[in-house]
């Protein structure tokens, strides 16, 4: 004798809907399976950065084009030196990025602008390494190559 008879197309209903889901499942976990390694072989995308470079790899720049990037980065710091001091606009840009040598070892020139006036920054470098901080000491600040806006002794 049996109690409960069972509702086999229920069951068979219910078997099928879970059977339906798994399959879904599997699908959307191999979807993304899929997409991550299409992602992983493509690399980075425009807008994100790629993975740096280890400390230890060579310089992929030449030398050209390092000592251009060498000559803005201590022209910004003497830009920023000068703007700290006072003597040039907050505002000031840089006018080029290069530096230009003056027969006094270590002693650099560098061109400021702002819309009304062009500077002529001419500084010391004191250590060879502008993390340090100080390294950048304002020799003078002529502005549009003939006014004397300051000059040390």
């Amino acid at each position: 004798m049996i109690e409960h008879e069972p509702n086999v197309r229920a069951l068979r209903r219910e078997w099928l809907a879970a059977r339906v889901m798994a399959t879904l499942a599997g699908l959307l976990l191999l979807g993304l399976a899929t997409m991550s390694v299409i992602g992983w072989w493509q690399g980075p995308q425009p807008g994100e950065s790629a993975p740096a470079a280890p400390a230890s790899a060579p310089a992929a720049l030449p030398e050209a084009e390092a000592r251009r990037q060498e000559g803005i980065a201590i022209c910004t710091a003497a830009l920023s030196a000068a703007q700290n001091l006072g003597l040039v606009p907050g505002f000031a840009t840089l006018d080029g990025g290069d530096t230009k040598s003056t027969d006094v070892q270590g002693r650099y020139v560098c061109a400021a602008k702002t819309d009304a006036a062009k500077y002529a920054v001419t500084f010391d470098l004191t250590c060879t390494n502008l993390g340090a901080g100080n390294c950048i000491a304002i020799y003078s600040i002529v502005q549009d190559g003939s006014t004397v806006l300051y000059k040390r002794s």
